[in-house]
């Protein structure tokens, strides 16, 4: 999407490229561009597809599978009853206790309405990633983003989307909360950031690796703040259980957990890290043990985390590679999570080299060639056994580290990396610190 024109365009710590360094350079070409640039005419034509998507399939009685969880959690809220009854079967409860409260607006709608509604958000809120978290204005020896970024990171991610859509899931909106927690920390606020953190986490407890991001940048204020914010959104639960009651139902998650997570472990669907390292010790479709599945996700863990440091990424990778690590860390991250993947996409994109635009390429070919479309239910399924999404968004992973770690260090850079692209977010709007 356009960063602002010179007019709009304001001084601030993060106008230039060196995380804080302002440029007094005139602006380019990448600023001055039209609004209705081809990329971005092509980009909104994309997000007017999702959105009749968003609705054809939230408006399906039996789309939006993974919503409807939601809206029954909220519901049994509200009647004080028990939120992971053993009754639920394979589709229970699996988010915490105080998740359920956030999802009580939507009980005022039918169930379709609403599944619509949360689709077009989905929607809504990758439009509005594509623009907030827009890298800062080049400044000296830097070159501008590729405004086709956008488009070829959404086309990669189609078969995702339309997965992400079609059972009405979280991702979409969990990652504009973790850009609005990260951008927001980095124009220097507070409250609004933290509590796009809380909120983020409580929908999925993974996003708490964005404390990567937070703590890699020093935003200490933030972190403190998110501690206050989530223990204001558990007095919703507090009032309606009381402490022990809101213990048993804690207890209950965590039961639920430990008994629904190892039988799908090694299942197609599951494409995380965790679930590689384990394919190479286990059979398929065996179950492993709880104390193997923990292993296997902690040392997925600190391999993410090396990588990470190692990388020295500034902030537009870093937040990137976070976003991805939710998805890439979890042991049932399956093909409609990989919507985390978007800003790390956008970044290889931007980077415009020939290893990256070909990995972007394969990535947008493993959704389309493990579809059940093309090749049919059970080719598909043995096609994911061999774990084609952990393998792909691995090597973006280390490609993007080293990447970042050559932008990093100038002396490691080739002739061709001459033009680094900016490594921070675009200057926010003059206004009121919050």
């Amino acid at each position: 999407m356009a960063a602002p024109t010179p007019s709009e365009a304001p001084e601030g710590p993060l106008t230039s490229a060196r995380d804080g360094v302002a440029s007094a350079e005139p602006a380019t070409s990448y600023e001055t561009r039209p609004l209705s640039s081809a990329p971005e005419r092509a980009f909104l034509a994309l997000l007017v597809v999702l959105a009749v998507l968003a609705v054809v399939l939230g408006q399906h009685p039996r789309r939006g599978l993974d919503f409807r969880v939601y809206l029954l959690a909220a519901e049994r809220f509200l009647a004080g009853a028990e939120l992971y009854p053993a009754s639920d079967g394979f589709m229970p409860f699996k988010y915490a206790p105080l998740t359920a409260p956030l999802f009580l607006p939507f009980t005022l709608l039918p169930a379709r309405a609403a599944a619509a509604l949360w689709n077009l958000g989905s929607v809504a809120a990758l439009g509005v990633l594509a623009r907030y978290a827009s890298r800062a204005t080049p400044g000296p020896g830097e070159r501008a983003p590729w405004p086709w970024a956008p488009v070829l990171a959404t086309l990669a991610l189609l078969p995702a989307l339309h997965l992400e859509l079609f059972y009405a899931q979280v991702d979409g909106v969990m990652l504009l909360l973790l850009a609005l927690a990260a951008v927001g920390a980095e124009r220097g606020r507070t409250w609004g950031p933290a509590t796009a953190f809380a909120v983020a986490v409580l929908l999925k407890p993974p996003a708490a690796l964005l404390a990567l991001f937070l703590l890699t940048r020093r935003h200490w204020r933030v972190l403190a703040a998110s501690v206050g914010v989530g223990l204001l959104l558990a007095v919703p639960s507090l009032a309606r259980y009381g402490l022990d009651g809101l213990l048993t139902q804690g207890r209950a998650w965590l039961d639920t957990l430990a008994r629904t997570t190892p039988p799908w472990a090694l299942g197609h669907n599951p494409q995380g890290l965790p679930t590689l390292l384990l394919s190479l010790a286990l059979p398929e479709d065996t179950v492993p043990s709880g104390s193997a599945l923990t292993l296997a996700q902690g040392l997925a863990v600190l391999l993410f985390v090396a990588v990470v440091a190692w990388s020295r990424a500034g902030p537009v990778e870093l937040l990137a590679l976070c976003c991805l690590g939710v998805t890439l860390l979890s042991p049932l991250a399956w093909r409609a999570n990989f919507v985390m993947a978007w800003p790390l996409l956008l970044a290889t994109a931007e980077a415009r080299t020939r290893g990256g635009l070909a990995l972007l390429v394969l990535a947008g070919l493993t959704g389309v060639l493990t579809s059940d479309t093309l090749l049919g239910t059970d080719a598909a399924r043995h096609a994911l056994l061999w774990r084609p999404y952990a393998l792909v968004f691995t090597a973006l992973l280390l490609w993007t580290a080293w990447r970042a770690r050559r932008a990093a260090a100038p002396e490691l850079a080739t002739q061709a990396e001459a033009l680094p692209l900016p490594r921070g977010f675009t200057a926010p709007t003059p206004g009121p610190r919050r």
